[in-house]
């Protein structure tokens, strides 16, 4: 906190009440009364640490650990922590559990946290318990969170979401009654049984254009509150079967007007919502879009027309042309009949394809990232610009830490956790 408070003045934002001094205890300065406390300048990097073996010096410092600067937004290492749905948000709104999530990452030192997908609209959600930013009264959480990622010194986007046809989904691990979906009204570029997910999703029905427009509009006010929330960037959630990637794609695309067809016609509704999340962005920040490289059924019979890589590198030029300043590049998720085959990095070569292919736009590589040498390796090998890891974080809400430690880099640790450096006390 800026010293230059009064003692009796609590930050904007901050929940912490300061300790009021007494007789028997020494005044420190005013930062020293809150719970929350900024990261040192170079946040999760500190010193070299000279009595590691084969330590770093100041010159070669692992590309993990150093930042990476896009247009006004400095992330101080290349560790992304990948969107992943929690499934716990009420009616919209983010919750504690994301407060206590998402600040879990950011005390361990991830450089961006993106939020999981949040709906533009409320029949924009997966699931009931999905997170949206479809009213003003939701920036008031979401803000919340924000703060508390920037005091611990990381910067954090959110991704910004339609599912198209597989939305008014039930949760993983809870039951919802019939009453909180919305049947009737799960939409997609084209509609009917035979475009239907699986049988525990809902038919889709095909929009009007009306209704296209409608949700262009919806990913433009959702932008501008998530500026309102101090978001570092947004992300625009492009892949995995949702709506994005059904128009791109021709096996969930059929329409015959201007928004179906040909390439052209299938990408502009994407380059639609990049417009209006560009006008109601800061132009300072930087905009994330996440793709499926590939709807990866070229191995299945049957299927002739799909969405592939050659496809991806041809919008991925559109879009930064457009206005998008990074690329997170996935797979799949467009067809139960996909044939995914995964292995560690199994998503990698899309990223390097796209990176090869597509200058003057940043990209980010997913995909089963394990640990900082793999990270690491990625990144040396000019196969992308940052590395997201996802159910890694999960398991190890520490992986950043752990990442420093196999590569030899001291991390500055949040003070709180400064003991937590050695075994003993």
């Amino acid at each position: 906190m800026p010293s230059s408070q009064s003692s009796a003045t609590a930050p904007v934002n901050s929940t912490y009440k300061p300790i009021a001094p007494s007789k028997n205890r020494p005044i420190y300065p005013q930062e020293n009364y809150y719970i929350e406390q900024p990261a040192t300048p170079g946040a999760y990097l500190g010193p070299i640490d000279a009595s590691l073996p084969n330590a770093p010096s100041a010159d070669n410092i692992p590309l993990l650990f150093q930042p990476f600067t896009i247009k006004d937004l400095t992330i101080p290492n290349r560790i992304v922590v990948a969107p992943m749905c929690m499934y716990s948000s009420l009616d919209g709104f983010f919750t504690n559990f994301h407060l206590a999530s998402i600040g879990s990452f950011a005390i361990n030192g991830a450089g961006l946290i993106i939020q999981e997908a949040t709906a533009v609209l409320p029949n924009g959600r997966i699931t009931p318990g999905c997170a949206g930013l479809w009213d003003d009264a939701q920036v008031y959480k979401l803000k919340e969170i924000v703060d508390f990622v920037h005091v611990q010194g990381g910067k954090v986007g959110i991704q910004l979401a339609h599912a198209g046809r597989k939305a008014s989904a039930g949760a993983p691990y809870t039951k919802y009654p019939e009453s909180a979906f919305w049947p009737e009204d799960v939409i997609a570029p084209s509609g009917g049984a035979h475009l239907q997910w699986d049988k525990h999703h809902r038919v889709p029905r095909e929009l009007s254009l009306a209704e296209i427009q409608q949700v262009i509009d919806a990913f433009g006010a959702a932008a501008a509150r998530a500026s309102r929330a101090g978001m570092d960037t947004v992300e625009i959630h492009g892949a995995h079967g949702y709506l994005i990637h059904n128009f791109l794609s021709p096996l969930t695309n059929q329409r015959t007007d201007h928004y179906g067809g040909s390439l052209e016609n299938r990408a502009r509704f994407l380059l639609e919502v990049v417009k209006a999340v560009r006008a109601n962005f800061p132009a300072e920040k930087p905009i994330f879009l996440r793709v499926s490289a590939s709807d990866l059924v070229e191995e299945v019979e049957g299927i002739e027309d799909s969405w592939e890589i050659e496809q991806t590198i041809q919008i991925a030029k559109w879009v930064r042309d457009a206005g998008v300043d990074v690329l997170h590049v996935s797979s799949g998720g467009n067809t139960s009949q996909q044939k995914i085959l995964t292995s560690p990095g199994y998503q990698v070569p899309f990223a390097e394809q796209i990176k090869r292919a597509v200058p003057g736009l940043a990209v980010v590589a997913v995909g089963i990232i394990l640990d900082g040498l793999q990270a690491e390796e990625v990144l040396k090998s000019e196969k992308a610009d940052l590395v997201a890891a996802g159910r890694t974080f999960l398991r190890h809400p520490n992986f950043a830490l752990n990442a420093a430690r196999e590569l030899n880099v001291k991390a500055a640790f949040s003070q709180q956790y400064s003991r937590g450096r050695t075994i003993h006390s």
